[in-house]
């Protein structure tokens, strides 16, 4: 019978991690939702206390800053984001353009899913400004997540390219990545441009690049490595 006395002790450590996990989500999810109905610079974390209700002490215990609720809003979702997208960036019969163009795409799309277009100019003109500060240093990790997600994609592929050369797949995925940019550039600093626009926007400079790299069987018929042709 021992034993059952020490279930209630060794049972308290998961539930006080799984209250605070939820506190802790409930205070981003209040500061998303403040972040874009009156912008970054108007929130107060006095403001993100009250809407998750709780005082701004605890919020000033779990993230230390308000910059440190925004670190944790963005890298959250990029993470998420990461591990549920991996499976969606191989179609069969799909021509290798259309790979590329969907899966920034949907880097674009979870991007806005993640946080505001607000949230997003803000991190972005930190950085440029600020390049010292730790939301900069977060958002070049962030960067480089998914530079990394990109590189996975072209290292899971057999591919040629036009000239016979191998070219790195982090090579490749900044070089992708550095075209998209703009174009991601342009969709958060534009409140009225959709996802549509900045498909076509994407489209227009992207599958030129594809076209300029890779031979026409790769393009027309790109293969998984370890799968037969």
């Amino acid at each position: 019978m021992a034993y059952l006395l020490n279930l209630p002790d060794q049972a308290a450590p998961g539930l006080r991690s799984r209250k605070k996990a939820k506190r802790r989500d409930e205070i981003i999810a209040a500061a998303r939702t403040l972040f874009a109905r009156q912008g970054i610079d108007a929130t107060t974390m006095a403001d993100i206390a009250a809407a998750a209700g709780i005082s701004p002490p605890t919020v000033f215990n779990y993230f230390g800053s308000k910059d440190g609720v925004l670190i944790a809003l963005i890298s959250d979702g990029t993470m998420a984001a990461r591990e549920q997208d991996r499976h969606l960036h191989w179609r069969e019969k799909t021509d290798l353009g259309t790979l590329i163009l969907e899966l920034f795409l949907r880097v674009s799309g979870r991007t806005l899913d993640i946080a505001d277009k607000r949230v997003w100019r803000y991190a972005e003109s930190a950085t440029i400004r600020h390049p010292e500060t730790e939301i900069a240093s977060h958002y070049q990790g962030i960067t480089e997540v998914l530079i990394s997600v990109v590189a996975e994609f072209f290292d899971s592929l057999v591919l040629a390219t036009r000239s016979g050369s191998t070219i790195n797949s982090q090579f490749l995925a900044r070089v992708f990545h550095d075209a998209w940019l703009p174009c991601f550039i342009s969709l958060i600093t534009n409140e009225d441009q959709t996802l549509e626009e900045h498909g076509e926007r994407l489209r227009n400079r992207l599958l030129p690049l594809v076209h300029l790299i890779f031979d026409d069987a790769s393009i027309t018929s790109p293969t998984l490595k370890g799968t037969s042709e």
